[in-house]
Formats: C-alpha cells, structure tokens, sequence
C-alpha cells in the first residue's frame, strides 16, 4: 500500500520529497526500528520534513505509518508464500495471471481507502446531493465507470446524465448553472478533452469533483473538489483493472452513502425502478 502511495505520488514531491519516498521504499523493513528524528538522519532532512511528507502520503501521525508499513509487510509475505506476485509474465498459466489480478486489485482497493480524506468525501457526497443538475464526464475505459455512476444516481431520482463524446458534453454543459454539478473521471487526469470541457465548468462558476489517480494532476488541480485512487500499472494493464476497481468502490460509497441520507425517499425510488423494469421476481 505505502509503497504504491508513494509511486504513484511522485510527481507531485520535491525533490527531498523523493529522496525520503526513495529511502522509504528501499528501507522499508528497516523503517519500523526507527523513531522518525533517526529516520531523518539516515534521510539526511529534518524531522520536520518526515512528518510533512508522511502527512503528505495520506497518515495521521508516524506511528500509524509505521503500523500500516508493517501491515504491507506481513500482507506481501503472505503473497509471496503462496507464490502470487504483483507482475504477470507471459509464461503465467490462467490461474496464476487470474491470482495475480485478484491480489493487485485488492492492493489497490486497500491503498484507495486509505488515503482517503473522510471529511473531504463527505463534503463531496454533499454537493452531489445538493446539486439540481449532474453532468458525469469521462472518455475510454473511464467512460465505463462514469456510466456505472450515472446510473446508480439516477435509480436514486437524481438529475444525472454522462456522455462521452466532447460535443455532448459541452452541450449539455450549455444548459447548466452554478447550482449544478460535472463530475470528471480520469485516472490519470491528462486527458484533454475532458480538462477542456473542467475548465468551462469552472469558468461558468459550476463545481467541478474530479475522481482521478492520487497526486498532483491537471484535472485535480482545476477541481473545486478530488478524489484520488492508488493503483499500479504495467504493460499489462491497458485495460486498468486495479483503477477501474478501485474507482468503483468510491463509486459504491457514494451511492450507498446517499442511500443513508435519504432512506425513506430512496427506498422507495429504488422500488419503483425495480418494479418498471421487471426486476421484481414473480
């Protein structure tokens, strides 16, 4: 998990930034002997810098780093007993590249939900609920997950509608005023159409939620409000199965989340859905 966090966050550190994430992931069984002033020193920063940086990564404290790191420890020895492995090799029987996609999914599950910043999701899911109007935004393999949110909200009577095509986007964003909403789904946030269609949002006063990989990005840079997930990918991964994933389960919260709020009104919203589209079992 850490080392993930850490990987996927490099463009957004300094440069001591990524001497203490490089020291880190090469140290990492050492790291729990130590107290965070003698990490500095190794490190050759101050112990104020470590604290920043493990804040940075998404923990409370150092202690609660040095937990989770020896959670990522224990969690890969398993792994690696049972000879599951992060990386498929094209030598890889369909049992093994289907137990190395299990594992690396849960990884990124696990490592999105925890850096995620709790009061800021429950700010988010707010303005989702308070939105008159949403707008779901995302291209590719994003677009899929972009659906899947858009029909969750609308089986909850939400104004909701997602295109993929820019021009669609762009027309729809026409008709939309500042009590509405555009959530844009990239998992690398540098997919420019739609940072294009983020930054008319932005410029007619909408509020932008963008759900992307964590660290710094285009898209999370202009968004009122971000998500990010934790996922590793290689060449293998042109389908990002581990984003997709962990993208989901954000999605899931959400819905669920809102499903809290307004129970009653939902319930019963979901019911008549079932009903018309003939999900009731007779």
């Amino acid at each position: 998990m850490i080392e993930n966090i850490i990987k996927s966050m490099e463009n957004c550190f300094s440069d001591s930034e990524r001497t203490i994430g490089a020291y880190i992931v090469k140290n990492k069984e050492k790291i729990g002997e130590i107290t965070s002033t003698e990490l500095a020193k190794k490190v050759g920063v101050s112990q104020s810098s470590i604290i920043k940086f493990i804040k940075k990564i998404g923990f409370t404290g150092y202690v609660v780093f040095k937990l989770q790191l020896e959670r990522d420890l224990e969690n890969k020895k398993k792994l690696s007993e049972n000879k599951i492995h992060s990386d498929i090799d094209l030598e890889d029987s369909l049992e093994e590249v289907t137990k190395k996609t299990l594992a690396e999914t849960i990884e990124a599950l696990n490592s999105t939900v925890g850096v995620i910043d709790y009061k800021n999701f429950e700010t988010i899911i707010e303005k989702i609920r308070e939105s008159d109007r949403i707008l779901i935004i995302g291209a590719g393999m994003s677009s899929i997950v972009a659906r899947d949110l858009e029909l969750k909200l609308m089986k909850i009577k939400m104004d909701t509608v997602h295109y993929e095509s820019k021009q669609m986007q762009l027309m729809k964003l026409s008709t939309m005023n500042e009590k509405d909403l555009v959530i844009a789904i990239s998992h690398r946030g540098e997919t420019q159409e739609i940072i294009d269609v983020a930054k008319i949002a932005k410029d007619m006063n909408i509020c932008v939620i963008s759900i992307t990989s964590v660290g710094k990005n285009t898209l999370s840079s202009l968004s009122d409000y971000n998500i990010g997930v934790v996922s590793k990918e290689s060449i293998f991964r042109s389908s990002a199965i581990s984003s997709r994933m962990a993208q989901m389960i954000i999605l899931d919260s959400i819905f669920l989340r809102l499903i809290q709020k307004d129970y009653r009104k939902v319930k019963e919203y979901i019911d008549k859905s079932k009903k018309i589209v003939g999900w009731v079992k007779k």
